[in-house]
């Protein structure tokens, strides 16, 4: 006990790899292959990190603690506009994915095709949906964002803080490539290029909506379990799937051209000591 308080990071970080390896191992080891549509899961897994986070969050701060860290779990920022536009996103690229898909004269997959997700059976679209919201929403966000993130940007700042929780974040899913279909037919470069990518990427958004949100792991977990929807069925692919993808890259770049400018821009305080420092070296007294 006495190490998770004085170590509450790491001690996350090791619980939320072990409580989903301790899932995921044990199939990657018996040769389970989970599909889109399939009955076998790995979707469980997903909540190690959610799990971590409360019991952590439970030693080292106790029930107050986790009673605040559990209404961030329902938490709806003010503005609500601003909430709902940053947490409903995802569907905004797939509205300009299904116009480019319709411009290019691309076959535009029926709606029962966005229920096809790896891990879960075909139970329907609204079904589907919640259960992603659950496990990829609730399950990773509430430990990525809601518990680990504003830590590690006070010790690495910003910029740096998201980059390292991006690099954990794509270790623990080490295991996934060898249960889940889509991963195992990814290439190296497939990997890097995409996957890697695509997870500092995330990442970054996901910073940003954390930051807008007032810290909202509900609006975080809609953002990841709608991305997820509009990125990663069986009809997100083609051009669904590559403008989606494309728009949140596009983002992450803005964010951190734009987070590079403010750095290299003086702060005001430091122009106006300048100013007075030129003023007084031109009036002497």
């Amino acid at each position: 006990m006495t190490f998770v308080r004085r170590h509450s990071l790491v001690s996350f970080f090791v619980l939320a790899y072990g409580l989903s390896w301790a899932y995921w191992i044990p199939l990657a080891l018996a040769g389970v292959r989970t599909a889109p549509g399939s009955s076998t899961t790995h979707e469980p897994g997903l909540l190690g990190p959610a799990v971590a986070a409360f019991i952590i969050t439970g030693v080292t701060e106790g029930r107050r603690g986790v009673g605040a860290f559990a209404k961030r779990l329902v938490l709806v920022s003010q503005p609500t506009w601003q909430f709902l536009i940053y947490s409903l996103s995802p569907l905004m690229f797939l509205g300009l994915a299904i116009v480019v898909a319709v411009v290019m004269h691309a076959p535009l997959p029926p709606w029962s095709a966005f229920a096809i997700y790896s891990g879960l059976p075909p139970l329907g679209l609204p079904v589907v949906l919640l259960l992603v919201l659950l496990f990829n929403g609730f399950g990773e966000e509430a430990g990525w964002r809601g518990f680990a993130l504003e830590p590690l940007q006070r010790r690495f700042g910003p910029v740096g803080g998201t980059l390292i929780l991006a690099v954990l974040w794509a270790g623990w899913h080490t295991p996934a490539f060898f249960v889940v279909e889509t991963y195992r037919t990814m290439t190296v470069p497939m990997i890097i290029g995409g996957f890697g990518l695509g997870i500092c990427a995330g990442a970054i958004v996901l910073s940003r909506i954390a930051q807008r949100t007032d810290g909202s792991v509900l609006a975080a977990a809609l953002w990841h379990a709608l991305y997820n929807m509009t990125s990663a069925t069986a009809a997100s692919r083609g051009v669904i799937a590559a403008v989606t993808t494309t728009c949140v890259m596009a983002w992450a770049t803005v964010l951190l051209v734009g987070e590079a400018r403010r750095r290299t821009r003086p702060s005001a305080l430091l122009v106006e000591h300048v100013r007075t420092a030129i003023e007084v070296a031109g009036n002497p007294t």
